[in-house]
């Protein structure tokens, strides 16, 4: 439950019928970095998603909030401890900043219908290749495999400095 607590989250762990490797829960950004711990240490992916405070992907607390929480699921070289899925996080200037095994996003489906984003001489004839050209353009750039500890318009941060 996005605004729900944690304990709630958590029950609604507990009564997963199948294996974890089947599964990912999702730790929202509003709830402690304890819960985020318990969730990498249990669970081979976690999905980390933006709410509370944190709900707007990308301002100034929301990469401080990131930056904490990749401290808790990183070791001291970057490396995440389990697989991370980033929820509405397909915006190359966050994927391609932290090591996300995967995103999603709602990006094409919200913007393939809206004529007036599509203008030029090149502009695609259906909503069919204008999702394609932004598939392309998404899927040319990679997240990273290490977190290099930076976060935009701000200094590196060292192993431990956000405790």
């Amino acid at each position: 439950m996005i605004d729900g607590d944690e304990a709630a989250n958590d029950a609604l762990l507990a009564e997963w019928p199948l294996p974890r490797w089947f599964g990912a829960p999702v730790w929202h950004m509003h709830e402690s970095l304890g819960r985020l711990e318990r969730l990498a240490a249990g669970w081979p992916r976690v999905c980390i998603g933006s709410s509370g405070e944190f709900a707007t992907v990308g301002t100034v607390a929301w990469w401080g909030q990131m930056a904490r929480a990749l401290r808790v699921v990183c070791d001291d070289e970057g490396r995440p401890l389990c697989k991370l899925h980033g929820l509405r996080m397909l915006n190359p200037e966050v994927f391609t900043r932290l090591p996300f095994a995967s995103a999603d996003s709602t990006n094409i489906g919200q913007n393939i219908g809206i004529d007036q984003k599509w203008r030029g001489t090149y502009t695609p004839p259906t909503k069919e290749a204008r999702a394609q050209v932004m598939r392309s353009r998404i899927e040319s750039q990679n997240a990273p495999a290490r977190w290099t500890f930076m976060v935009p318009e701000q200094q590196p941060i060292a192993p431990g400095e956000l405790f």
